[in-house]
């Protein structure tokens, strides 16, 4: 928690109203505002800052808002000098403030322990007093030159008097705003604020979209940009104005603000409505939720205020990490609770299998019970039946002798057979159905089987609920994931954009003795004290004054006309960043036009630098940043161009194959933007076909490694994959890759053709045009003569004279020359007995 509130810095709040607690007087409609008791009454300037400094506020704003030279000038009848000593005295006195803050705060376990001082800069309306700074108005009839004209001299007072930073606030039109953002690059190492004024929920006051104008104003400028955001606007308005600004950006934008109480102001009536509006730290909690880093006050807010939001900073950042736990603990039991859905699921499953199984296994069984039921049912009565007429006869009187004995004998066989034939059907169907399951079983199962069938009814509803849930918990899962991937994302940008501790005990390797010495000389010294005693064991240059100058070398004819220089060029030691930026700019300025790179680079360093003195200090450096970062593909083959020995179309052919690839990217790619790692690998090998399983390979796990991807993500960002820097687009990965790439099949190619020719051993040895024109032909059956043509004469380098009147030469010289030219196979080498082209 602690390290989340730390994030969020709290501005001071409206000046001129903590102000007026000490002047007793009221400061508004002033022509100088607050600016006048600069001169007047500078202690209760003071006592301003000190307030809120005690009120707990992190930054500062210097009294400088509506103060000017001319308008101290005009209104204080003083000098433009003794104006900007004006400006400057302000700086003083918020330095002053924080120093007494610290003396007798720092040991009091407060929070904001380095308090920041920021320059405070009002509009250009500010100082025409026509209340036009309110609404932008002066945008249209005052030219963007005339702003800037007037802003610049107060902008370097503050710079010079050792502000933190600037505060570009209260800007009303989009022609201001952009302008101080242009302005500021003049000033690189100083970093800054921009802050609007709007008059509702979407529009600055001069009417322009605030969102598109926010975004506009800090991509012209993210380095030096700290924050974009509103101030002097009603704190209502603030949510809906900053709603949606950071949305579809991979880098969000910092967000400032720092509005008014919300009441409003009447010439007649003054401050009005105040009674029915809420705190200003009553909306603190609803702009931490948009990620505003820089919360403060402006007009008719007090110390007091700023003191609430401070604490309502830290308060509500511990209320939401609550509220957060308490969500992941329901997701959580929602989680468990599906788990245990899915096991019942496979449960009911299970049984409903078994229950279906076992009617396939007796419901057969249950038919022949039924068949056998009823037969013995009627066996049964067909033997009372019998059973009965035996009777009868057995009882009959003896005065039945009347009837015929043998008509009696013979219904009595017939009986008699009847039985036997009944008895043996029994005994049958007693076998037949001996293993049948009862009926009383049958119903028991079937009973069972209703249960189960109910039961599971009931587990499919809850399972469908569940389902629902578990829905919920992943779009829940995949919001948070992407937050966790955009955190990520700015540790790695923070990480990268950090400067590394340099790694000294790599020195050991460079200095004699070893390790064992160089941790003697280095140990318990400074960086800076080691990066001395490493140049002096260098060379005697870092004792000389070779260390801070280069001594020229002349005005010779055969030295490059680049480097024509006499007397000392001063040292201002490029980075290895700034060598590659030269370089790119150097090559896109260039382009194809057919003049040699040494010409070009002095016509180039003539168009930018009108002083031969500077000239020359950049000529020389990029000479010396060059030659010490040789181990750099791009920077080895420049090297090469500017001094003739490599061909420069080795570049633009590097940069054809780039450019050619990526546009048939494109082409394939579904939505104009990403392309699966499968589809990659067949562009690849349908643009490359002399490219071998190996090479193509590579270049997959070069883009796997370039863009991050994990071994489940198969998707391919092109916009990522072919970005290029100002760097150029040979810094990438990638095109390093296709780069190295290339110069091993060109080695490969150029060895078959000497070996043609006759081999390494065969160095002095002259050889002719002809000759190598038959070597190429057999190592490249499917080049052409446009290409056969381009190498031979870059090999003989002879671009003019015919062919046939080309003097041999050693193939030694040859193999240098083909080395050093953009020499690249067209085709594979065939043993086929198709007809091939002769050279002759």
């Amino acid at each position: 928690m602690a390290d989340a509130s730390s994030k969020i810095k709290v501005l001071d709040g409206g000046f001129s109203s903590q102000l007026s607690c000490h002047v007793g007087d009221n400061v508004d409609g002033d022509p100088l505002w607050t600016a006048r008791f600069l001169q007047t009454r500078p202690r209760d300037v003071y006592k301003t800052h000190l307030d809120f400094l005690k009120a707990g506020a992190d930054i500062i704003m210097t009294n400088t808002y509506q103060a000017s030279v001319g308008g101290f000038v005009k209104y204080l009848g003083i000098s433009p000098e003794a104006g900007l000593d004006l400006i400057k005295s302000a700086v003083g006195l918020a330095k002053e403030a924080r120093k007494v803050y610290l003396e007798e705060y720092a040991n009091n376990n407060t929070s904001n322990q380095n308090p920041l001082i920021a320059g405070s800069v009002g509009p250009y309306g500010a100082h025409l007093h026509d209340g036009s700074e309110y609404n932008g108005a002066y945008a249209d009839t005052t030219s963007a030159e005339t702003m800037r004209d007037w802003h610049r001299p107060r902008i370097e007072a503050l710079i010079e008097s050792g502000v933190d930073l600037l505060a570009f606030e209260t800007v009303p039109c989009e022609k201001e705003a952009v302008m101080l953002v242009e302005l500021l690059k003049d000033y690189p190492e100083t970093k800054a604020w921009l802050s609007f004024s709007c008059k509702d929920e979407k529009h600055i006051s001069h009417g322009e979209d605030y969102q598109t104008v926010a975004r506009k104003c800090y991509d012209l400028n993210p380095d030096q940009i700290i924050a974009v955001g509103a101030n002097c606007t009603a704190p209502a308005n603030i949510v809906h104005l900053l709603d949606g600004i950071n949305d579809n950006r991979m880098i969000p934008i910092p967000l400032i603000v720092y509005p008014n109480s919300g009441e409003k102001y009447h010439k007649d009536l003054g401050w009005t409505e105040g009674d029915k509006l809420q705190r200003l730290d009553h909306y603190v909690h609803e702009w931490l939720d948009l990620g505003v880093k820089y919360i403060g006050g402006c007009c008719r807010t007090y110390a007091e205020d700023i003191k609430s939001i401070r604490k309502q900073r830290v308060f509500g950042i511990s209320t939401r990490k609550a509220a957060r736990d308490e969500k992941m603990k329901a997701l959580q039991k929602e989680t468990d609770l599906l788990a245990k859905n899915q096991e019942l699921t496979l449960h009911v499953s299970k049984l409903k299998k078994e229950i279906g199984k076992i009617k396939d296994e007796h419901f057969s069984e249950y038919l022949s019970l039924a068949r056998e039921r009823d037969a013995r049912y009627t066996l049964y009565f067909e033997n009372l039946s019998l059973q009965l007429r035996l009777r009868e006869l057995e009882s009959a009187p003896a005065d039945t002798a009347h009837e015929d004995p043998v008509i009696l004998r013979i219904a009595l066989d017939r009986c008699r057979e009847q039985l036997s034939s009944t008895q043996h059907k029994l005994h049958k169907m007693s076998e037949q159905y001996a293993q049948t399951v009862p009926q009383r079983e049958f119903d028991s199962l079937e009973a069972k089987w209703s249960e189960l069938d109910k039961r599971a009814g009931e587990l499919q509803a809850e399972l469908g609920a569940l389902q629902e849930k578990y829905k919920k918990v992943l779009a829940s899962k995949k919001s948070l994931e992407e937050e966790l991937a955009e955190c990520k994302e700015r540790c790695s940008e923070l990480e990268r954009a950090g400067t590394p501790r340099p790694r000294w005990e790599i020195c050991a390797d460079f200095i004699s003795g070893g390790r064992e010495r160089w941790w003697q000389l280095a140990s318990g010294l400074s960086s800076r004290d080691i990066l001395r005693v490493l140049l002096k064991e260098l060379g005697p240059a870092a004792e000389s004054d070779h260390l801070e100058y280069f001594d020229g070398l002349g005005t010779d004819p055969a030295i490059p006309p680049y480097l024509r220089y006499t007397g000392k060029v001063r040292n201002i030691r490029l980075s290895r960043r700034e060598v590659s930026v030269l370089i790119t700019d150097v090559w896109r300025g260039k382009g194809r036009q057919a003049i040699p790179m040494q010409e070009y680079l002095t016509k180039y360093l003539e168009d930018r630098y009108q002083q031969v003195s500077v000239r020359a200090e950049w000529a020389y450096n990029l000479c010396a940043g060059a030659e010490q970062m040789l181990d750099e593909p791009q920077v080895k083959l420049f090297w090469g161009v500017l001094h003739g020995h490599l061909s420069e179309d080795i570049y633009w052919s590097l940069r054809a194959q780039w450019e050619t690839l990526r546009d048939q990217l494109y082409r394939v790619s579904k939505d104009g933007e990403t392309i699966s790692i499968e589809d990659f690998e067949k562009v690849a090998k349908a643009q490359f076909p002399l490219k071998s399983e190996v090479d193509i390979r590579n270049l997959c796990d070069v883009v796997r490694k370039q863009l991050k991807l994990k071994l489940n993500n198969i998707e391919v960002n092109l916009d990522k994959l072919f970005q290029e820097n100002e760097e150029g687009f040979d810094r990438v990965e990638f095109a390093r890759e296709l780069y190295r790439q290339r110069q091993q099949a060109q080695d490969k190619y150029l060895r078959e053709v000497l070996a043609e020719l006759g081999g390494k051993g065969q160095g002095s040895k002259m050889i002719t045009v002809d000759a190598l024109k038959r070597a190429f032909a057999i190592v490249d059956p499917a080049i052409d003569h446009i290409r056969m043509d381009r190498n031979i004469r870059w090999a003989f380098s002879d671009q003019v004279s015919e062919l046939s009147s080309i003097s041999p030469l050693p193939l030694r010289t040859l193999a240098a020359r083909l080395a050093a030219g953009d020499i690249e196979r067209v085709g594979p080498r065939s043993r086929s007995t198709h007809r091939r082209t002769t050279y002759k």
